[in-house]
């Protein structure tokens, strides 16, 4: 269970870190976007460590 935890926050890491590539910089959901990105470090850190 927890190597199906970790793939999907790499996963989901890796898409968010597209998202920022791609869109805008002024765009209303960076916000949002950041925040998930530190959430998901954090839960990387708890599943990791």
């Amino acid at each position: 269970m927890k190597i199906l935890q970790l793939l999907h926050v790499v996963c989901a890491q890796a898409f968010y870190k597209w998202a920022m590539n791609e869109i805008s910089p002024m765009h209303p959901d960076v916000p949002k976007i950041m925040v998930r990105q530190q959430q998901l470090a954090e839960k990387y850190r708890r599943v990791w460590g």
